[in-house]
């Protein structure tokens, strides 16, 4: 038999479903094979962890109590109020620093003078009725 066979049967022997008559098989290929054993023992370790938890878990009766009450309740939040307290606060306090940003002299990108270049073009009047002036010979 290889040894996924015997970790199938390793797990059956963890959840107790495992005859008696295969069990001393098992455990002397456990004694044999270390990659087996390790599959065995992370088993252990594993039933441990979910043990723990299981103990941490509510009863029977106090789960089906919890249960209830909110599967009894729908939620529609659409037809539900909303607080605008929050939303309206954070609008305020937005728009207050906005303010202040635009009214501290220097902060503002709007207070800044700007610089104009102006460059002036000679005027050329172009008139037909004149006759072109004629080239300088040098």
């Amino acid at each position: 038999m290889e040894c996924t066979e015997y970790q199938r049967l390793i797990s059956r022997l963890r959840d107790g479903e495992l005859p008696s008559g295969e069990t001393a098989g098992v455990f002397l290929h456990l004694s044999m094979c270390g990659t087996c054993r390790e599959f065995y023992q992370e088993l252990q370790v594993l039933d441990g962890a979910l043990n723990r938890i299981a103990d941490r878990l509510p009863s029977a009766p106090a789960a089906r109590a919890i249960e209830r009450p909110v599967a009894a309740r729908t939620y529609n939040w659409w037809n539900q109020r909303v607080a605008l307290r929050v939303p309206v606060l954070g609008l305020l306090l937005c728009a207050m620093a906005v303010s202040l940003f635009l009214l501290i002299p220097g902060s503002s990108p709007f207070n800044k003078p700007e610089q104009i270049y102006v460059t002036k073009l000679p005027t050329v009047v172009v008139d037909a009725t004149t006759a072109p002036p004629e080239p300088r010979q040098q």
